[in-house]
């Protein structure tokens, strides 16, 4: 599946994730960035790489970031 095809033109960043003092910067783009690529299935199928690919970071930075989400 080719997940730059996917993309959305915009991200979702709801309140709850951009003010949670928690979360850095990064994490909260990161979450609009899966928003964006969420299908109409409700799922974002990108994994880790993707965002490492496209954040310049390892593999381990975006696992620690998605994990964040979960607090």
């Amino acid at each position: 599946m080719n997940e730059e095809k996917q993309v959305a033109y915009y991200a979702i960043i709801p309140a709850t994730i951009r003010y949670d003092p928690r979360l850095k910067y990064a994490e909260r783009l990161l979450y609009g960035e899966i928003t964006a690529l969420i299908g109409k299935e409700g799922y974002c199928f990108a994994k880790n790489s993707y965002f490492a690919n496209l954040y310049n970071v390892i593999l381990g930075t975006i696992s620690r970031w998605i994990s964040h989400f979960h607090h």
